[in-house]
């Protein structure tokens, strides 16, 4: 295996033992990922071997794992170039401080390992807003490692922003980002529990959304992508048949502490 380098132009976080609010959680298991922006910036056309790639970043099959599904990108083309191949989230709310992003990824090949940069936009989605590269990864591992950056420490604290994941590769071959996460995190430790157990379905949704955990449930708010608050209810379940269609997250306070979850009314 080719050994991953990280570029040091990001803080890699350390904490343990620490509570922990939830801004957004995506895994790609419930459908294509309409809240997130995806660009095709290079023109490319995938080579025979990687025709699955249908777009700059496909929901596929993870390659290891075939009951789990990921978003992949592929950089090898016919003829033979760099991609440019952007997958950008939905608005992040941050916290006035502890902002950490979390992400899984992994190479398809151990021998064209893929490279990547992980950027920031306080604007829109538009790929000329993203102007700051808080993350740069070279030769990227063969087997899902677990990367994080302190979004905090690079600067960005009580607004909004957007992330983008861009496969940068010259001639490689494809690569895979899952489980993307972004949360509050407080070093200080006023409540102990590192995560919540909390299961929001069904997702996509029509009319109810319910909400499981084994934490007391104490309120359920909806907010739009925006920010804007919506609607609330002290109940673990909160009819959204009045929402248009469109992708949406539910701030959830339980006894042992709040997560955000994102859904999808359909």
């Amino acid at each position: 295996m080719t050994k991953g380098l990280i570029i040091g132009i990001f803080a890699i976080s350390s904490i343990t033992s620490i509570a922990q609010t939830e801004i957004f959680n995506e895994d790609f298991e419930s459908g294509a990922p309409v809240a997130f922006t995806i660009v095709d910036n290079d023109g490319m056309t995938p080579n025979a071997a990687t025709a699955q790639f249908t777009e700059a970043w496909t929901r596929m099959a993870d390659p290891s794992n075939t009951s789990d599904t990921v978003m992949g990108s592929t950089s090898y083309f016919d003829p033979t170039g760099t991609a440019s191949r952007w997958l950008i989230t939905p608005p992040l709310v941050l916290g006035a401080f502890g902002n950490f992003l979390y992400w899984e990824a992994r190479s398809h090949d151990p021998s064209y390992p893929d490279n990547y940069s992980v950027l920031v936009s306080t604007t829109d989605d538009q790929i000329s807003s993203f102007t700051d590269t808080v993350g740069l990864i070279q030769q990227e591992y063969a087997t899902w490692f677990t990367r994080d950056i302190d979004l905090s420490a690079n600067g960005y604290a009580s607004q909004t922003i957007y992330i983008a994941f861009v496969n940068t590769t010259n001639n490689g071959f494809a690569l895979y980002v899952d489980d993307i996460r972004a949360v509050i995190e407080d070093p200080v430790g006023i409540n102990e529990l590192a995560e919540i157990a909390v299961t929001v379905y069904p997702n996509p949704v029509s009319d109810v959304l319910m909400v499981l955990s084994e934490a007391n449930i104490e309120s359920l708010e909806l907010v739009s992508l925006s920010g804007a608050r919506l609607m609330s209810t002290t109940d673990s379940e909160i009819n959204v048949s009045s929402l248009t269609s469109g992708s949406y997250f539910v701030k959830i306070v339980t006894d042992q502490g709040t997560v955000v979850r994102s859904f999808v009314r359909k």
